[in-house]
């Protein structure tokens, strides 16, 4: 699959890009069934919703939903299945005409896993940037999302403020967090121009990981599934004694 110029540009400008129906409905199914069984195995590594303490979470892991799992970490040595979507061919042929670099990693030390948001118990994700918490050379890494089912306003599907991988902004308008403040004057024109990626199941986002995203809670009976990895080029490095460099990155031949 190559990239038109159209899609190349909307990239620049947005910070983000559709690939759709990249997985077959088959793909889907199986992917869901592994986490699935992985979910009710409790297999570690993971992370539940108790442990980032954003709005809509359990309050503790002996509340109510207190034991609900966020994501399944280390998703590319978790399972060959993960790592096979990892490297699909049509994602990272895509990743290079965006970086317009032939040689691509995958740093495993960021998302490399599978989200889950579970109904009644997930909690919402405010605006903010992937790399406010990064270590990185510069900031030029994608993040590929695969829809491993409908992604709609119901169920949490990501928010996206359009071109924000351009923006400068303050350090006023940012809470200690390094979330967009809601409040900051700043930041109300910012946020009217969100927008809600919706995603039909086998659906890839690339995105900026310099982009504002949010999401959400799942108001559905149903746990959304999406499988997320992290890319970047030979020219962006994660800085030495970080949590971005504690794995070493895996180059995808």
């Amino acid at each position: 699959m190559t990239l038109s110029p159209a899609q190349l540009q909307q990239f620049k400008i947005d910070g983000y890009l559709v690939l759709p129906k990249l997985l077959k409905p088959a793909e889907t199914k199986a992917l869901r069934t592994l986490a699935l069984s992985q979910l009710e195995q409790r297999l570690k590594p993971f992370e539940l919703e108790t442990e980032l303490n954003y709005p809509g979470a359990p309050a503790s892991q002996n509340s109510e939903g207190g034991t609900t799992i966020r994501r399944l970490k280390s998703a590319y040595s978790r399972d060959d299945s993960y790592k096979k979507y990892a490297k699909q061919i049509e994602v990272i042929k895509a990743i290079q005409q965006i970086l317009d670099e032939q040689e691509i990693w995958l740093n495993p030390n960021h998302h490399n896993c599978v989200m889950t948001k579970h109904p009644r118990y997930s909690s919402e994700t405010l605006w903010h940037r992937d790399t406010r918490y990064w270590s990185f050379s510069n900031k030029y890494l994608i993040n590929a999302w695969f829809a491993l089912g409908d992604e709609l306003h119901t169920n949490g599907a990501m928010k996206i403020l359009p071109g924000s991988h351009r923006w400068e902004v303050r350090d006023e308008a940012l809470d200690d967090a390094q979330f967009l403040k809601l409040d900051h004057p700043d930041n109300e024109y910012r946020l009217k121009t969100a927008r809600t990626v919706l995603l039909e199941r086998g659906d890839v986002l690339l995105f900026s990981a310099h982009c504002f995203h949010a999401a959400g809670k799942n108001t559905t009976k149903h746990t959304k599934f999406s499988m997320v990895f992290t890319y970047h080029g030979k020219n962006t490095r994660a800085l030495k004694n970080t949590t971005s460099s504690q794995l070493k990155p895996i180059k995808i031949d």
